[in-house]
């Protein structure tokens, strides 16, 4: 349950809702070091756009179609930092424009991917079936992930699966149920081993 309070708490403090103000106590002091938000890194680096020129064209990405409305569906949680500092992973991911939102929620679109998200978590639907891997799910997003490359972030990548280090290559890792994917270049922070999914995922 903690793991899912903390990026509540990260998720606010990249928006500047929780910052703590000059001559003010720091509300975190108490808590341990792995579960202490960490702001948004500055800059667009850390904010990448979620829909690439493939997904609105509603191209097939990797094999995967842009479809109507999925039915089933299951969750899996994508943490991102670099320097320490988190990347913003953002809403609309995997659903082609025109885009309905509220918010920062996205609402529905024209046709769907197999993997989306929906909310600015990190967390993804994924439709069951074939095994998808991260690599798709970067495919979808248009962006970079390699042994030294995240984003447009160069350095060692480190990757962690449900708290575990990931020894293989990175795009190999399987978007299993619940699985809670943890990616840091260029520097380290102790992964979250799990995430409280909402109900339904």
């Amino acid at each position: 349950m903690i793991f899912g309070i903390a990026l509540t708490l990260v998720v606010a403090s990249g928006c500047g809702g929780s910052a703590v103000r000059a001559g003010r106590t720091n509300p975190y002091a108490g808590l341990p070091p792995d579960v202490r938000p960490r702001p948004v890194g500055p800059g667009p680096a850390y904010r990448p756009a979620a829909v690439s020129a493939a997904v609105r064209r509603r191209a097939t990405i990797d094999g995967l179609r842009c479809l109507a409305p999925p039915g089933r569906r299951f969750g899996i949680h994508l943490e991102l930092f670099a320097h320490r500092l988190v990347v913003h992973v953002p809403a609309g991911v995997g659903v082609a424009p025109p885009q309905r939102t509220r918010g920062v929620y996205v609402l529905g679109g024209a046709c769907y991917y197999p993997l989306r998200s929906l909310e600015p978590t990190g967390v993804f639907r994924v439709s069951p079936g074939r095994v998808l891997t991260l690599g798709a799910l970067f495919a979808v997003w248009g962006q970079r992930l390699a042994q030294r490359r995240l984003l447009s972030f160069r350095g060692p990548v480190l990757g962690f699966v449900d708290g575990r280090r990931w020894r293989r290559p990175l795009a190999e890792i399987p978007l299993r149920r619940h699985a809670e994917i943890v990616l840091e270049v260029d520097g380290y922070l102790p992964p979250h081993p799990s995430y409280d999914f909402p109900p339904g995922l």
